[in-house]
């Protein structure tokens, strides 16, 4: 529950400013949560399974902070709401980053996450 809290304030914080500093026709603050916290995930995720984070720790930080950082609902209400008003290509753009760019940064999370662990080591 305090994982998901503190995800919560920081897509909050981080959505609102990113979407202020955008244009307003697209939800460019919930697509940069979801990258973001995909890229964080696929980092994390590389480094638990080398520093054998117990199975708490590890929901407090997947489930909990990333869970509430990131945000599928909000992703498909704005799309729903892109589509309500008609902006089909923007509601497939949507689709289409979302899904493209979550992946990529995962991928790299994990990638950067295991060049770290090899240099340390």
């Amino acid at each position: 529950m305090a994982g998901g809290a503190i995800g919560t304030i920081f897509r909050f914080g981080i959505s609102t400013w990113v979407q202020r500093s955008m244009l307003p026709t697209f939800p460019w603050g919930i697509l940069s949560v979801n990258v973001i916290g995909s890229f964080f995930i696929g980092l994390c995720w590389s480094m638990a399974e080398v520093l054998n984070l117990s199975s708490n720790t590890r929901l407090f930080i997947f489930t909990g902070l990333f869970g509430g950082f990131t945000t599928f609902s909000s992703f498909t209400l704005d799309t729903m709401s892109l589509m309500k008003v008609g902006e089909y290509k923007l509601a497939l753009l949507n689709i289409l980053a979302s899904n493209f760019l979550g992946l990529l940064a995962v991928f790299l999370g994990l990638f950067l996450g295991k060049h770290i662990i090899s240099l340390i080591k």
